[in-house]
This record gives structure tokens, C-alpha cells and sequence, in this order.
């Protein structure tokens, strides 16, 4: 039993929440078998004996997964995966009173590292008991909901060479596909709008979209961006190589990018990007098709997600 469940059950006071019905989504390529025991556990011991479980086997079917979870009367989902998995649950949860809770089980975890999360499941359970919320902006790409980050370019080849052994090296895999890519990917031709004013015309490696500016680790992608900002932020990176690359990632890590001359920066509630030619994107580290016009709108505080209490 977590330590708000233990002072709970101590002082004789209620344990669980009481105004909240709780439903589980889990990935059960993510979830092991001791973690989901552990966390059977730990929820009874928080006053949730039986609560709804819905296994999922792949992260798209979590927005399925959690619309019936709603439909039943959840107004707690907890979702246990990776960033897939949490970006199809919150596709359910957006612009509803229910609150979504994470136990953060990917290789990445971006919403979960970025918001300050807890990652163990006492700690996600004694969140759950303690009651915090947080009120977030979410947004679209092309009517896809997606909570963190969108990219083409660069991002998008680095994910995919880093799908094969991400699970057994873990971030080592995306550091090794970033390095091969950083080598070797080439320009596209690109045209930007914010909030309908064309802001860049030209040829890009990469392309970011980010609705938060925190990333795993502490690296921070858009510096002053926030996830309740109410607003989308883009960077047009035209890095070439490894050595301006190398420049680039430098300038992320002392979070001085906006003057490496290898990136431009904007920010507005609406954003359009129009190829030359189709492109894949992602959308927070899932890879989608191919598209030759993306769409984004930024949807301020429409998302409650479960948080420490400050």
C-alpha cells in the first residue's frame, strides 16, 4: 500500500475516491504480468476492488477502449502504455469532464516525463487517492488528437529507425537511428502559415509542432512554451549533417536554439504546412501516412489529466 493509502487507512478516513469511478485501460504489449498484479493490488488497497479493466493490444485501440470505458460511467481512466497508447485514450477524453490518469510504460513517455508524472505505480496510485488535476491544451493535426509533439522530416525517419530496438535498448536505439539520419536525411520543400500569415517558404529537414515545450529529461524544444499556453508552437529546422546537427542539439540542451541559425521558430493557434510532395508525420512518437497538407489547431484546457497535488 502507497503512503496516502497507508495515512488514510491509519486515520480511519476513506480510502479511494470516493466521487470517482475508476476504469483501466491497459496495453498488454507494455503492462507485464507482475506490473499488472502489482497494480491490482495497489488499487484495491485504495478502495477499487473491482474496478473495469480493458486489456488493449496495440495503442491505437485505446480510443475504443476508453469510449466504453466512458460510456459505462468511468470519470477516471487510467491508461497504462506508452505515448501511442495515451495519445488514442485522450482522443476519447478531450473536451469531457472525465480525467485521465497515466502509468507510463513506453520507452518515451512524453506527456508523463514532460507534465512531471510519477512512473511507479504506489506513486500513480497515491496520485489517483491524493485527488490533483491539472487542466491542459491538447490540439489536431488533420483531426488527430495529439497532446505533445508533431513532426515530418527528420523525426519521423529517426522513429522508425529506432522501432526495432527500442525495446530492448531503450532511448540508445533512438540515439543511434538520430545520428545515422543526422547523416544522411535530405531537404523537403515546405510552406508555413500561422494564424493565416506565411511565416517560412523553402526546404526543410525537419518540422516540430509542439503543443508542450518539456520533452523527457528535462530537454525543452520551444523554451517559454507551455502545455497551457493555448498555443502551438513550430520550429522549421534546416540543419544539414552532423556537424550542424551536433550545433543544433547543443543549442537545445543550453536552450539557446532560436540562435543557431538552424531552425526558425513561430507560435499561433492555427498552423498549416503544405508540401511539395507527400510525407509522413508523427504525431507524439507514433508514425502516421502520408500527407501533403497538415492541419493544426490548437484546443486550449481541453484535456484534465490526474497530477501530484501542489
Amino acid at each position: 500500500m502507497g503512503t496516502a493509502n497507508a495515512r488514510a487507512a491509519k486515520n480511519g478516513e476513506p480510502v479511494g475516491m470516493a466521487r470517482s469511478t475508476l476504469a483501466v485501460v491497459a496495453n498488454t504489449e507494455k503492462l507485464g504480468k507482475d506490473d499488472r498484479r502489482h497494480l491490482r493490488d495497489a488499487l484495491a488497497g485504495a478502495g477499487h476492488v473491482d474496478p473495469e479493466w480493458i486489456d488493449v493490444t496495440g495503442g491505437s485501440a485505446a480510443t475504443a477502449a476508453t469510449k466504453k470505458a466512458l460510456k459505462h460511467g468511468a470519470t477516471t481512466v487510467l491508461v497504462c502504455g506508452g505515448d501511442g497508447t495515451v495519445r488514442a485514450a485522450a482522443e476519447a477524453m478531450v473536451g469531457t469532464a472525465a480525467r485521465l490518469a497515466i502509468l507510463p510504460c513506453g520507452t518515451a513517455n512524453l506527456l508523463a516525463s514532460g507534465l512531471g508524472l510519477p512512473s511507479t505505480i504506489d506513486d500513480v496510485v497515491d496520485m489517483l487517492v491524493a485527488g490533483g488535476e491539472r487542466r491542459i491544451d491538447s490540439a489536431t493535426c488533420n483531426d488527430r488528437t495529439f497532446n505533445v509533439m508533431a513532426g515530418v522530416g527528420f523525426d519521423v525517419a529517426m522513429l522508425g529507425g529506432a522501432e526495432d530496438g527500442k525495446e530492448r535498448l531503450g532511448m540508445l536505439a533512438y540515439i543511434g537511428s538520430a545520428v545515422r539520419e543526422a547523416r544522411h536525411r535530405k531537404t523537403f520543400a515546405l510552406t508555413v502559415t500561422v494564424d493565416g500569415k506565411r511565416c517560412f517558404s523553402g526546404r526543410s529537414s525537419c518540422l516540430l509542432v509542439g503543443n508542450a515545450g518539456r520533452l523527457k529529461g528535462g530537454v525543452v524544444a520551444f523554451p517559454g512554451a507551455s502545455s497551457t499556453d493555448g498555443l502551438l508552437h513550430v520550429a522549421v529546422v534546416t540543419a544539414t549533417g552532423l556537424r550542424q546537427w551536433g550545433t543544433l542539439v547543443t543549442r537545445v540542451l543550453i536552450r539557446r536554439q532560436r540562435w543557431s541559425g538552424q531552425a526558425q521558430f513561430a507560435s499561433g493557434a492555427a498552423i498549416t504546412v503544405k508540401f511539395e510532395k507527400k510525407q509522413r508525420f508523427e504525431l507524439d512518437g507514433g508514425v502516421k501516412s502520408q500527407a501533403k497538407r497538415l492541419e493544426f489547431e490548437s484546443r486550449p484546457r481541453s484535456l484534465t489529466v490526474c497530477a501530484p497535488v501542489s
